[in-house]
């Protein structure tokens, strides 16, 4: 349209130059038309036809399907050479330039020129700097740019791409997360209370005990930790509920039968203790402690049998004369005298009894056979 304009102006301005001159006297005679106005009269032709093309091109755009309008802020304006254009018509792929969508990098990276989004394509077109001094220039795929400005293009919906900067020599850094087990996050905090409670930090060793607890609640170590720290609080019956707790989930749990017991035991509650080790694992590694403990609250409470069963028991697996010296006595306090008697002679073969245990043994063994 441009062309027109300045071609119609052009015309203006020369049939303006011509009234002004003087008319040609009628005496000379006509000159034949001047090659000027051939030309003008064609490139006029021209211009018209051009014109039309375009207004027909633009008013068949407008005939589509009406998609959300968007408004250029600024249209790169195409140089017009001063031959004809030549005409090339790509409705289908047209080529939007939204220059307020220009990233940043870009800019950046390259000052002379800008990326714009045109339809999921990227495209570079010149900055003004560049555009008064050379010719536009523009993409395979671009279609040529309508001149006129202000105008509101009904364009497809655009599809912008992300693009992502990545630094420069960056190191890679993969994370990966790890499920602990019950089990492993029991052990760890307990790992962390026992280092807390090396450093005096009382409050936060009971409270990583405490959380280990409700992770694992049959974490033999977590709970008996725990109670012995209770009850070294002076907290007993704190303790002792506890370890009931995990009695009842593992009734032969060795190491909380232990630790009951002894605890009982220490606050004058000795049937008690009695009672919690009536079931005892002969393969548990704390056998003999319970054994030993249990016989000697069966002989507190005057179960002579059950305490001399205890120790023959304790007397077979050891081998030691101090078991056999403690079976005799229960034995001969339930009346067992052929029993006791066995049990002072077992005691005589063994080494390891000093002077004072052989005499004591003479002397009850003189007395007992005599019967």
């Amino acid at each position: 349209m441009s062309v027109i304009n300045r071609m119609l102006k052009d015309l203006d301005q020369r049939q303006q130059t011509s009234r002004t001159q003087t008319y040609t006297p009628a005496a000379v005679a006509p000159q034949p038309i001047h090659w000027l106005w051939i030309v003008l009269t064609v490139l006029i032709s021209a211009a018209v036809i051009i014109g039309g093309l375009n207004l027909w091109w633009m008013y068949s755009d407008k005939s589509e399907p009406e998609q959300p309008a968007v408004q250029v802020a600024e249209v790169i304006k195409a140089p017009v050479q001063e031959e004809t254009p030549a005409v090339s018509k790509q409705p289908q792929n047209k080529s939007i330039v939204d220059v307020s969508s220009l990233p940043t990098e870009a800019a950046t990276e390259q000052p002379t020129r800008e990326e714009v989004l045109t339809d999921g394509a990227i495209s570079t077109v010149p900055t003004a700097t560049a555009q008064s001094a050379e010719t536009q220039t523009t993409q395979p795929q671009a279609a040529p740019i309508d001149t006129a400005e202000n105008t509101t293009i009904a364009p497809a919906k655009p599809q912008p791409k992300v693009l992502k900067k990545q630094p420069e020599n960056s190191g890679t850094l993969e994370v990966t997360r790890v499920q602990l087990s019950p089990e492993q996050l029991a052990q760890n905090n307990l790992e962390k209370a026992r280092a807390a409670f090396e450093k005096g930090n009382r409050t936060e060793g009971q409270a990583l005990l405490e959380k280990a607890l409700v992770v694992k609640p049959d974490h033999v170590e977590v709970r008996s930790e725990l109670a012995a720290y209770w009850y070294g609080r002076g907290m007993t019956t704190r303790a002792l509920t506890l370890l009931q707790q995990g009695l009842d989930m593992r009734p032969q749990q060795a190491e909380w039968q232990l630790l009951f017991a002894r605890i009982l035991e220490r606050i004058g509650r000795v049937e008690q203790a009695y009672t919690a080790l009536l079931n005892i694992r002969n393969d548990a590694p704390q056998a003999p402690e319970l054994l030993q403990l249990r016989a000697a609250a069966a002989t507190q409470l005057g179960y002579f049998n059950e305490a001399a069963a205890d120790y023959t028991v304790l007397a077979s697996q050891f081998g030691e004369g101090r078991w056999w010296l403690a079976a005799a006595v229960a034995h001969e306090d339930g009346d067992h005298t052929e029993a006791a008697v066995r049990c002072y002679q077992q005691a005589l073969q063994s080494g390891d009894l000093g002077s004072d245990a052989r005499e004591y043994i003479d002397q009850r063994l003189a007395i007992l056979e005599g019967y």
